[in-house]
Parts: structure tokens; sequence; C-alpha cells
């Protein structure tokens, strides 16, 4: 007899012994999977109750970087590309260090809202060195020089390539609802501002913070996107084409109503954007303004609890 109460013999079987290690091992799964922080680095760690939406300072261009609550990230446009020493001189980002910067490796989509090099050029550097899975593209042509090796790297690493018009929905997870808003039919026009009345307009709603991204539609697409009524009321607009005066028109903004605005924009710029007349009409109704010119990066956090449950980050606090 022992010392301390009886015996356990059972303990001294190897097979005994075995059983014991295994249904050790199994516990500490378990504990790991469903209680430890990380879940055993069995799910990514970027996992988080916010959507992420990144305004990336890529000068004179569009490049937005979308991160879900579940984890997966998304790419609207590629801005510009220039030689880093260049990039570096204008004081912004090249699109593909960006995403380095925030450990992407991969994406589960892109958006193309229109041909136009400031926001086709830099996907393409995006395609050589990242894995795309999927890119939405507007349905209007371009001319064919001006999209030669997307469309080569596209066929080359097999992404699929899928048409959008308006009143189509994205499926970025089910904790999101993303629509298209324009374009409303296919176009061949080329005209420059044929093409930016072609771009992708996204309606992003998470929780109950609702977020348009604009593109670069002009009057005749803010005209078009106001059919759908007051549902287009957001708290977030991505300003379309960079503020210029051929894009705010009083009652398409006045019906988004949006209580923050984010304009896409280079120093200096040789368009002169943003117009004063754009920057009046929002003074107007009441939208404070962010300008990646002036905040460099801007980073928009929503939680969605309720309609205020957002916030924005600029650049020095990245």
């Amino acid at each position: 007899m022992s010392k301390y109460g009886y015996e356990q013999k059972s303990f001294q079987s190897k097979k005994t012994n075995f059983v014991f290690f295994v249904l050790l091992i199994m516990v500490i799964f378990i504990w790991a999977v469903f209680f430890s922080p990380d879940s055993a680095g069995l799910v990514a760690s970027n996992v988080s109750s916010e959507l992420r939406v990144d305004f990336i300072n890529v000068g004179q261009g569009d490049a937005i970087l979308i991160r879900t609550p579940k984890g997966k990230a998304f790419l609207i446009d590629g801005g510009t590309s220039v030689p880093v020493s260049e990039a570096k001189r204008q004081g912004r980002e090249l699109v593909q260090n960006y995403l380095r910067t925030q450990k992407i490796s991969r994406l589960d989509g892109a958006v193309l809202t229109n041909w136009h090099y400031d926001h086709l050029g830099g996907m393409t550097q995006v395609l050589r060195l990242f894995d795309v899975d999927r890119i939405w593209e507007t349905p209007s042509e371009s001319s064919k020089e001006s999209i030669d090796d997307y469309e080569i790297l596209c066929n080359k690493n097999r992404i699929r390539r899928i048409t959008v018009k308006a009143g189509d929905v994205l499926e970025w997870g089910n904790e999101l609802f993303v629509q298209v808003l324009n374009p409303d039919k296919p176009s061949n026009a080329r005209a420059y501002s044929d093409v930016n009345n072609m771009s992708i307009a996204l309606l992003i709603r998470y929780g109950k913070v609702q977020l348009m991204l604009a593109g670069d539609i002009e009057e005749d697409a803010e005209r078009e996107i106001m059919k759908y009524g007051p549902a287009i009321s957001s708290q977030i607009l991505k300003v379309p084409h960079h503020g210029a005066d051929t894009s705010d028109y009083m009652p398409f903004l006045q019906m988004v109503s949006p209580a923050v605005g984010v304009i896409m924009v280079g120093k200096n710029n040789s368009f002169k954007h943003p117009s004063p007349r754009a920057i009046s009409h929002y003074e107007r109704i009441g939208t404070k303004l962010y300008r990646t010119d002036r905040h460099g990066n801007i980073r928009l956090t929503i939680g969605g609890k309720n309609e205020k449950d957002f916030r924005f980050i600029v650049d020095q606090m990245l």
C-alpha cells in the first residue's frame, strides 16, 4: 500500500499510459482551437469584428484595400505604376509595396472600376506579384493597347474575369452586402467622360453603416444612380472623380448626404483637383472631407453596431 491512498497500478500499464497520452493531446488540441486567442494558428489572426478600408495614397489615382471581418482581402483599383524613386519624390505609395507592408500575400478579389491608367496602371504590378482569385470589371471597352499587359497577365495567371452591371451583388462574405450601382448597361464609347461614367460604383453595407465607392462617375452616372432613391444614403462617400467639378451634381450629393467624404487626389496635380466648386458643395451639405494629398493613407474602420460606429485614422497613426 502506498503512503497516500491506494497504489494506482493502472497507470503503470504501457497500454493505459498510451491511452492517457492520446486523451491529453486531444484535450490540449480542443482547448487550443476553441479557447486560445488565435485558435492554435488554424484561424487567421487578422480576423476582426470590424470592416477595414484603406484609401491608399497613390497620388492622382485610386487604390482601396478592403479587409473583411472574416479575413478576406479585396483591392479596388491599383493607381498608376511609376518607378520607386518617383513615388518617393512625390511622397506617395506604390500599391504593391503597400500590400506588402500590410502583410497581404493574396487577394480574394479585385475590382477595376475603369480602364484609365490612374486605376489600371498599378493593377498590372499587383497581378505580377500577388495571387488574385478573380477580378470584377466594367463592361465598357477601352483601346486595346492600354490593357495589353493586363490581359496577358490575367490569361497567364488564369484569373477569372467577371463583367458587372448595376444591380449585381458581389459575394464578399455573408457579413457584408456589396451591390453594384453603376454602370447600368455596356458601352463601347471611349471618350474620356464616357469611360468615367462607365465606372463601377459600389454600395457596401456592414451592420448599420453604409459606404459608397463612386469611382470616377460624372453627372450623367450620378443622375442614373439616383433612381435607387434614399437607399443610396451613406455615411461615407469615396468622392467621385477626385473631386472634379464634372462630378459634383448637387441633388446626388444631397441624396447620398455623406457625413464624411474621402478625396483620392495627388499633390499639385495638373487637373487642379479637387475643384473649389466641389469643395463648396460638400461644405454646404456638412460633409467632413479627408484628402490623400494632405492626410496620406487614410484608414476607415467600421464596427457597424450603430449608425455612427465608424472611425478614421490618418497616415501618421497607421
